[in-house]
């Protein structure tokens, strides 16, 4: 029997899957030891559904690592060098063209081929075999609400994937794959609104799945509707960061300025907002600035922790431990965001009520857009056989409770929370064969 290929290139976790006939096959990455339970979604003992997309070059070492391997060689074994997540975020700008890794330029298309690359090694590696059929790769419904960027970003990726040695290949939008994976578990036709959200972006489709519509990829009728934005869980991350964390690295914080005290700058704490953003910081020139601030300044130790998080290397720590906190804080109803064991110099408290208030803009941004996607298809909510939830974001209480009042709570569905699309996109692929 044939076999066909999916792979989900993710903003925060990317995954590979096989389809033969029905059959759909999982690779699974090994977890190292000390991050077992720790990192990694859909992780289960050793083994992890799901890769972390994240790449790290060591300073003094020519190699390059991905996933697993290359957060635990990161946070644990001491080595010096650059540290990337998150590229698929980058596809849509076009004033980020690249960077420099270890004094040698590499532009963010070599730089997702190098994950592209190691991301096979490794599928191929656990199947004991090529990845040599039918192939898809996902995509969002939209990179950017600009039609520009949207059309770079899939040049940018197309040519990444074609530098990382895959010749033939298609795209499916991610959500329409998420539908092909409920759609095999369906024994009836139903209409449905399926919510892919991820770690950059949530996108909607709305479109007939069932028995009567299985053996072709090509729904391009019975798609009713779609939509997206660029908020998903890097936005909560980054919520949370603004209301839990500014005040602590110094919000409201005044320095002498020309012997006048002077506020500093709010431009500063929104780039404490984005992981990546914070290594901007460690420039001389705003390193020296913030170290200026520091000897003037009425709150000395918060802005001491600021400068000790940018000139330490410390934002992914950081992310971490916001985004455990962001994990753990509907369990016991109040949680800190801290990590101990690696000396970040945080530990701050936030409850639900907090984590509320933080993520309702995104979650009002969230219902606007589903609102009118079901507008744009002329149908009335009660019209939807079954709302289809995935995503890391989707097990966010708050996000379900907001899809529970939009359709009620008796439509929600969710299987597969992290490997929906990768199962979907080589279901695809198997019927594009």
């Amino acid at each position: 029997m044939s076999v066909a290929f999916g792979i989900d290139f993710g903003t925060s976790n990317s995954a590979v899957a096989m389809a033969e006939g029905e059959k759909v096959r999982l690779v699974e990455w090994p977890v190292p030891p000390v991050l077992s339970g720790a990192e990694g979604a859909g992780a289960v003992g050793k083994l992890s559904s799901t890769l972390p997309t994240v790449l790290f070059a060591p300073e003094h070492d020519r190699g390059l690592l991905v996933g697993h391997e290359a957060i635990a060689r990161y946070l644990y074994a001491g080595f010096e060098g650059r540290f990337i997540q998150s590229i698929k975020a980058f596809l849509p700008q076009a004033s980020f063209s690249g960077t420099a890794i270890r004094g040698r330029h590499l532009s963010i298309e070599e730089i997702v081929a190098a994950f592209l690359v190691r991301l096979r090694e490794g599928a191929e590696l656990f199947l004991g075999r090529k990845l040599d059929g039918p192939l898809i790769f996902g995509r969002p419904a939209r990179f950017s609400a600009d039609p520009e960027a949207d059309r770079l970003a899939e040049e940018r990726l197309k040519k990444a994937i074609g530098l990382a040695g895959f010749r033939d290949f298609q795209f499916l939008i991610e959500p329409v794959a998420a539908a092909l994976a409920y759609e095999a578990t369906l024994g009836q036709d139903e209409i449905v609104f399926v919510a892919d959200l991820g770690g950059g972006t949530t996108d909607f489709t709305l479109m007939q799945v069932g028995p009567s519509h299985r053996g072709t990829i090509q729904r391009r009728q019975t798609i009713l509707a779609s939509g997206g934005l660029s908020v998903a869980g890097d936005a909560f991350d980054g919520q949370i960061v603004e209301s839990q964390l500014f005040e602590p690295f110094g919000r409201g914080t005044t320095y002498k300025a020309f012997g006048a005290p002077t506020p500093v700058p709010h431009w500063i704490f929104q780039k404490l907002k984005r992981w990546n953003h914070v290594s901007f910081l460690k420039s001389k020139k705003y390193l020296d600035f913030l170290k200026e601030v520091h000897g003037t300044c009425d709150r000395p130790e918060a802005i001491g922790r600021l400068i000790q998080v940018v000139d330490e290397d410390l934002g992914y720590l950081m992310f971490r431990a916001v985004e455990r906190a962001k994990r753990t804080v509907h369990e016991t109803g109040a949680t800190r965001i801290a990590d101990e064991a690696n000396d970040l110099p945080l530990d701050q408290g936030m409850d639900v009520a907090q984590f509320r208030g933080a993520a309702r803009p995104l979650l009002l941004e969230i219902q606007e857009v589903a609102t009118q996607v079901l507008k744009e298809a002329q149908l009335g909510a009660d019209r939807v056989d079954a709302v289809f939830l995935t995503g890391g974001t989707s097990l966010i209480p708050e996000v379900r409770e907001t899809f529970a009042t939009m359709f009620g709570a008796d439509r929600l569905r969710s299987h597969g929370t992290f490997t929906s699309v990768v199962d979907g996109l080589a279901r695809g692929a198997n019927l594009a064969e």
